[in-house]
């Protein structure tokens, strides 16, 4: 592949082709990609401004520009056409089920192939309230790959606005009190590994749920900055297993954040190969009930268990 910051000069040397076609054999892009980035004189060939169409031949010279110079909606075009849930929908906004394994949407461009609610989105739904770029249409907040459940997506402007101000407020409220105020509640469900670090720690807090666990949250993800997480166990389910189902409010959103709570408690999700160890099952963990006061002023739970 042939990124970079400026342009990129190579020699075709082989059989005559269209120069999209051979385009499309050297990049995970389509033709369509292609074909707007050549709109955009973004593609010289022998030192004038590609035609789509251009038969190339031995010794050509191809210039390419910086691709992610171009990039707009029109690369979702690679994303794979997916089918996600839709639990609820109005003018305003859906609540998905997001599956397992599904990206919320492409950290870069590399990903852009891989199944997202991005993806979803620009297939289904093509005018999408941007939160900054087109890559985020309609996104107001993530889950993990490995995670599945609930997530709030704007449809409208209004609703937008609506709810960026809903979770702008709950993470600006520095006091416990105040973020439970704000009428947007998470709740996850986690199966976890049972180690005997784990066992004394349910021990200790039984009797004392709901039980607030607050501290700093160190993501093994490049570049995080280590933050203060708050997550409440607000009911323990002990099975006849070495495992234990624990069901869990957030009042913050970083990265990982139960992942890694419930992990320095020797309570490792079951299939978290990050924070706990290897297994044939996926990440047991669930964004299973969503609390909120919709741009109508509604209050909607919505809840999958």
């Amino acid at each position: 592949m042939y990124y970079g910051v400026c342009m990129q000069s190579l020699v075709f040397s082989w059989a005559p082709e269209r120069i999209d076609t051979w385009l499309v054999k050297q990049f995970p892009y389509s033709r369509s990609f292609f074909h707007h980035i050549i709109e955009r004189k973004g593609i010289f060939l022998n030192g004038k401004p590609a035609k789509k169409s251009a038969k190339l031949k031995a010794g050509d010279q191809i210039e390419i520009d910086n691709l992610e110079r171009y990039l707009s909606p029109v690369i979702l075009e690679e994303a794979p056409s997916i089918e996600i849930p839709i639990v609820r929908e109005t003018a305003d906004y859906l609540i998905i089920n997001k599956p397992k394994w599904v990206l919320s949407h492409p950290n870069s461009i590399w990903e852009v192939g891989k199944p997202s609610v991005v993806g979803f989105l620009y297939h289904h739904y093509k005018e999408l309230p941007s939160i900054g770029n087109f890559i985020r249409a309609g996104l107001l907040h993530r889950l993990d790959k490995d995670t599945d459940g609930l997530m709030i997506i704007a449809k409208s402007e209004k609703g937008l606005e609506h709810f960026k101000a809903l979770f702008k407020a709950k993470s600006e409220s520095e006091e416990l009190e105040e973020k439970k105020a704000v009428p947007l509640k998470k709740w996850y469900h986690a199966t976890c590994e049972l180690t005997p670090q784990g066992e004394a720690f349910l021990a200790e807090i039984t009797e004392k749920l709901p039980f607030i666990i607050s501290e700093e949250v160190r993501a093994k993800v490049p570049n995080c900055t280590p933050k203060r997480g708050i997550t409440q166990i607000e009911k323990i389910k002990k099975t006849e297993d070495w495992t234990v189902e624990l069901f869990l409010q957030i009042f913050t959103g970083r990265t990982h954040q139960i992942r890694v709570h419930l992990s320095n408690h020797g309570l490792p999700i079951l299939g978290d190969y990050l924070y706990g160890k290897e297994a044939e099952v996926p990440v047991q963990l669930t964004a299973y009930q969503l609390e909120f006061k919709d741009p109508a002023g509604e209050l909607i739970t919505i809840s999958l268990l």
